[in-house]
């Protein structure tokens, strides 16, 4: 390579830098502010576009985050449960990739994200770094371990689909060994060995919506994993939180019939059975 091509290529390469870092600079804002200075929603290759670099939460070729590939050791003792307040909210960094986002506590409630967050509704996995700028606009999370007996989780994610709109279900390894289930807010966590209808209403229309951003109604722009979009319940502003009835009676008998014959195939016991049953017995 001659000189002259020498420095010509090297004056690409400056050139080159000189764009990108015009165009990150371009991009960011304010540094002062809460989030960083890197704005919300806009999809940027440089920073989140919600395909690029995305491996660095989760990979979508892995299963291992979703898959029941060795049953708990100790399964939940039916009935227990556990609530915990954030006593100070963590700062809501937008966090661009590719760096990585560490958190002190397996289930965080606040603290830093990625700019744009996921559209609303249940995925086959979706990783904390989006789903906890879900909760700083309002939405309820609704995690489950996917070891979790089939017919509570399906109790569990038909709460959350006839509650509101702004919500995320997902699976998640993250859950502490006595507990097979979880509802986030901002701030707010609500752990579960089995689901309580009645205790959960009452934590989702305490704390949904109540958020930093919770009167922000857009819907997320990341939905790699996306398994079925949320449906508006009451209306666009999940005006009525948890409407009456959330348990449709066909879809109460259908859960009853696939537990009473999981029974008599001895997948579960009796105390379990009777335990499903009074879930929706009890329900609204």
């Amino acid at each position: 390579m001659t000189m002259k091509m020498k420095l010509r290529h090297r004056a690409l390469l400056l050139f080159a830098i000189f764009v990108v870092c015009r165009a990150q600079s371009d991009f960011h804002g304010d540094p002062n502010d809460e989030h960083g200075g890197v704005p919300m929603g806009i999809p940027k290759t440089i920073c989140d576009d919600g395909k690029v670099n995305i491996n660095i939460d989760w990979d979508p070729n892995s299963s291992e985050e979703y898959t029941c590939t060795e049953p708990r050791k100790n399964p939940p003792t039916l009935g227990l449960h556990f609530y915990q307040d954030e006593e100070k909210a963590q700062k809501p960094m937008h966090i661009c990739l590719p760096e990585k986002i560490n958190y002190q506590e397996d289930l965080p409630t606040s603290g830093a994200h990625r700019p744009l967050w996921a559209q609303f509704g249940e995925y086959v996995y979706l990783p904390r770094q989006r789903w906890l700028h879900n909760l700083e606009h309002g939405a309820v999370v609704f995690l489950y371990h996917p070891c979790a007996d089939p017919d509570q989780i399906l109790i569990f994610k038909t709460l959350a689909r006839n509650c509101l709109w702004k919500h995320i279900i997902t699976p998640s390894k993250l859950l502490p060994p006595d507990m097979n289930f979880a509802l986030l807010t901002w701030t707010h966590k609500l752990l579960l060995s089995d689901p309580d209808y009645s205790r959960m209403i009452s934590f989702i229309k305490t704390y949904a919506l109540k958020a930093p951003e919770g009167m922000m109604f857009e819907d997320g722009q990341y939905k790699v994993g996306l398994l079925h979009p949320a449906s508006i319940v009451s209306d666009a502003k999940d005006s009525v939180i948890c409407p009456t009835n959330i348990l449709m009676g066909d879809t109460a008998e259908d859960i009853k019939k696939q537990s009473e014959e999981r029974l008599r195939k001895n997948e579960i016991s009796r105390n379990q059975l009777t335990r499903i049953i009074q879930s929706l017995m009890n329900s609204p």
